[in-house]
């Protein structure tokens, strides 16, 4: 009897199920029948493939003197480096007119770069010069499409500086180039459109010589050459009336330059002959020149008609 009961129990254990294994379906006795389909175990997703939680903005983060974009975009466009901050909103602000939101990677850099670049081959969709002959000349090469041009904007040059010792009314800024200031910062005339304004303004006042080269110290950019001002190593500095909004140095003032000694710069929009966007490179134009964009570059302090 008790044979009987303990063969019971050993029968029972071996039919109950380990908690550590997992069931694995029994062979079909028939050899031509289907295998059972194996248990499936859920695998977690990885946090990395998780999607953000918000859009991105249209406009990628500004280059400067990078390399044209690889991955394909809706508009590529490179421009004078006084335009970054109302570039930055003007594209965003178009790209939020439409339905497929284009990414606009913006590329920044000076006039001297801009020209070397497209000539060599690079290919952006869309150019925004501050210098009008680098566009002539681009243009009669053929580098640049002449249908659907446009002057979008101008700025003003003007000189921030010391204030005057002496106090006259009749002291004009190039008075006290070599006199109170001993250095003055400026953008390199070789690359920077507003260094060449500055320069031209230089030479008709009879101050770029031997005796006042040691008086210039060159910048490759507006920005660079304002810093040069922040960080007390000039007494002056040609700059962009733009660039001149929320800076107050202890000490300085800005001095308007005549027109007839620096006249303004004008912001010309151009297609790249080689665009792969062309058409909505002349729409980029379109809506830059238009009226929905006159308070935009009001706000940084630009001039439109």
């Amino acid at each position: 009897m008790k044979l009987f009961f303990l063969s019971l129990a050993l029968l029972a254990f071996g039919l109950t199920p380990s908690s550590a294994q997992t069931a694995i379906p029994a062979r079909p006795a028939d050899p031509t029948q289907a295998m059972p389909a194996q248990p499936v175990v859920p695998m977690p997703v990885p946090a990395t493939l998780a999607r953000p939680s918000s859009a991105p903005s249209a406009v990628a983060p500004a280059q400067a003197d990078t390399a044209a974009p690889s991955a394909p975009v809706a508009l590529s466009i490179m421009a004078d480096s006084s335009l970054k901050a109302v570039l930055q909103e003007l594209a965003q602000s178009w790209a939020d007119t439409l339905d497929n939101g284009p990414q606009v990677p913006l590329t920044l850099t000076n006039a001297g770069t801009m020209y070397a670049k497209i000539q060599s081959g690079s290919d952006w969709d869309l150019i925004i010069s501050a210098d009008v002959q680098d566009v002539k000349e681009m243009t009669g090469k053929g580098l640049l499409l002449a249908d659907g041009q446009r002057s979008l904007a101008r700025n003003s040059l003007v000189v921030y500086g010391r204030k005057a010792l002496i106090k006259d009314d009749d002291l004009d800024w190039f008075d006290l180039i070599g006199s109170e200031w001993k250095k003055v910062a400026l953008g390199d005339p070789n690359l920077v459109a507003s260094g060449r304004v500055a320069q031209r303004a230089l030479q008709k006042h009879n101050l770029i010589n031997d005796d006042t080269k040691n008086l210039f110290i060159y910048a490759p950019t507006e920005a660079r050459a304002l810093a040069v001002v922040e960080q007390e190593k000039a007494d002056a500095v040609f700059a962009y009336k733009t660039d001149l909004m929320g800076v107050k140095l202890p000490g300085f003032e800005p001095i308007a330059i005549k027109s007839e000694d620096a006249p303004p710069i004008f912001y010309t929009a151009a297609v790249c002959h080689g665009a792969k966007n062309q058409a909505q490179a002349q729409a980029f134009i379109l809506y830059c020149g238009g009226d929905a964009a006159r308070a935009i570059w009001a706000k940084y302090g630009f001039e439109t008609n």
